[in-house]
């Protein structure tokens, strides 16, 4: 079976993105299956950047360490990562002076004189696109055809330059030989036979989520790595009906995303942790005026600024209690970019249903991989709760009721619509009877014995030897993972959480019946683990914990499983 994993590295401003994304989408397009990672530091130019871009016959979903192909934009990619291509590889690009020292084909090429000939350096990611299509033996025809969707609008020139980089680059390839010896990929895929597939990102997902909720207010401050979200949703503001507004900091986009959803709105905000912390008082009125509202914090490595770009799942335990006192509140994780889409609709529904926040998890990791799909399922439908009021009674925006939910009508119509950030009485009026805030309170935590039984049980892949215990975006390295240990006559079960709070109810006998668990995160002191600790009381000692800013790889992870078995 072909399984074929490349690197692109070099510069930022080089054009390492554009060259991994072409790659990917014509890939595709040839109907294979596609996974890439962004690996990229918080500057516009300079620092070493990466992206990983895996393709193969059956579907992926994770990244490999052992690299077929390394592409060199500059000579500092060769030195930092020619130990990772494995033996019967290729190495082309600037790669200095440089001698692999094994059985690995070495191919200088200068991609940006190339494009200085052809008039101008930017032509230099089409110059190599073209040469490592040359060298997986893929052809060029669905490249040009990338090439005319892509810059028909700046006219048939720009269009022509672009082809014959692509050109360019793939005879670079022809001339040397190589092709002959190395076609990774020809003869596998016949495109013209091959339906497309869905390429996705996580934030795209999202973001499409969000459009498919009925989601008419996004408001944001643009902070990595969630502005893909704000950048998505903005481009289709206008044919989808949707107001996008980039506020000024995190503390307006919390309150206006509020304010829209008291109007009425279905409203969602993004961020990364360190949005999110000054987001929390903005969580709290919603909380306390029982606006629902979606909130995405898509992690990063803290505290602080940390690693603006890199990836963590930090934040779990901080999300679980933010803000001050307590409230109920969802939080999700989703586990893929096809989970991440019904996932928000679902967060809409329920934090409507139940008039609180609802917290979607994601991270710089899920935020830019991009995950190939025969097709994409919207099996969640948006849903708006609908209450009645008599008209002769007073309107109790906040009565007390069985389930804590209370009748919700907006401000303008036939009711006076009352709220404020104070503690208050049934019609919304401020009160300090501490009588009524009792009553009050224990209205609102009321709550969560009934959005508890929303909550469902996680992914379950049984195993006799051992279980992978993982939240959010690990679960597709797990399953690898779980496939490689299988080859070596492992039995590896995998549980995989992607509703977090509140867990569901019997929880404590479903994660009973797995043997030996082992808890994967991304944090420094396992934040899953201490969670299920403190919600069923078993005991989960044994973990393995990421916390360096990058994400696991398949080959890694399966070597630390077994030490830790």
């Amino acid at each position: 079976m072909v399984d074929v994993t490349l690197k692109v590295g070099g510069a930022a401003g080089q054009g390492v993105q554009t060259v991994s994304e072409v790659l990917s989408l014509i890939l595709a397009r040839h109907g294979y299956y596609v996974f890439s990672i962004e690996d990229y530091q918080s500057r516009i130019r300079g620092g070493h950047t990466f992206t990983l871009v895996r393709a193969a016959e059956q579907w992926v979903s994770g990244g490999k360490r052992a690299l077929d192909i390394l592409v060199c934009l500059n000579e500092e990619t060769y030195h930092l990562h020619c130990g990772e291509v494995k033996e019967g590889g290729v190495i082309l690009g600037k790669t200095g002076n440089g001698t692999p020292g094994k059985d690995v084909r070495l191919l200088p090429l200068d991609f940006e004189g190339v494009a200085l000939r052809l008039g101008n350096r930017v032509f230099a990611n089409m110059v190599a696109t073209g040469a490592v299509l040359a060298i997986l033996g893929v052809g060029l025809e669905k490249a040009r055809e990338y090439v005319r969707e892509t810059f028909a609008r700046k006219g048939p020139e720009v269009v022509a330059r672009n082809e014959e980089a692509l050109e360019e680059g793939a005879r670079l390839v022809e001339a040397s030989g190589m092709i002959s010896s190395s076609p990774f990929l020809k003869g596998h895929r016949d495109p013209s036979g091959v339906s497309r597939r869905y390429l996705i990102s996580g934030n795209e997902a999202l973001g499409l989520g969000a459009l498919l909720a009925g989601c008419t207010f996004y408001s944001a401050y643009p902070m990595t790595p969630s502005t893909g979200i704000l950048n998505f949703l903005a481009s289709r503001a206008e044919a989808y009906g949707l107001i996008v507004e980039q506020a000024e900091d995190e503390i307006a986009a919390i309150n206006m995303a509020v304010g829209a959803s008291y109007a009425g709105a279905r409203a969602m905000t993004g961020t990364s942790g360190g949005g999110f912390c000054l987001m929390c008082e903005g969580l709290g009125l919603a909380a306390m005026t029982e606006t629902p509202i979606v909130v995405i914090d898509a992690q990063r490595p803290g505290p602080s600024t940390g690693l603006p770009t890199r990836t963590a799942q930090g934040d779990l335990l901080f999300v679980l209690h933010a803000s001050h006192d307590e409230f109920p509140r969802f939080v999700f994780a989703p586990r893929d970019p096809q989970e991440a889409l019904n996932m928000v609709i679902r967060a809409f529904n329920l934090a409507e249903k139940y008039q609180v926040p609802a917290i979607i998890l994601s991270d710089q990791y899920l935020a830019d991989t991009r995950w190939s799909y025969d097709r994409l399922s919207c099996e969640e439908r948006p849903v708006r709760p609908l209450f009645s009021w008599d008209g002769t009674s007073p309107y109790r925006r906040y009565a007390l009721t069985p389930d804590g939910i209370s009748p919700r009508l907006f401000p303008g119509g036939e009711a006076l619509v009352v709220a404020d950030s104070d503690e208050h009485d049934e019609r919304g009026h401020l009160t300090e009877d501490l009588a009524l805030r009792k009553v009050m309170q224990e209205k609102r935590m009321r709550k969560l014995e009934f959005m508890r039984k929303e909550m469902r049980f996680p992914f379950v892949l049984e195993g006799r030897d051992a279980t992978l215990i993982g939240w959010g975006s690990t679960w597709g390295v797990l399953l690898e993972v779980r496939k490689i240990l299988a080859q070596k006559g492992k039995s590896i079960g995998v549980v995989h959480f992607s509703d977090l709070y509140p867990l569901p109810e019997g929880l404590r006998d479903f994660l009973r019946r797995f043997p030996n668990p082992v808890v994967v995160e991304q944090n420094f002191s396992g934040q899953l683990a201490m969670l299920l600790e403190r919600e069923t009381l078993l005991p989960f000692p044994r973990r393995i914990c990421r916390y360096d800013g990058l994400p696991f790889l398949v080959e890694e992870l399966a070597e630390q499983v077994e030490e830790v078995l």
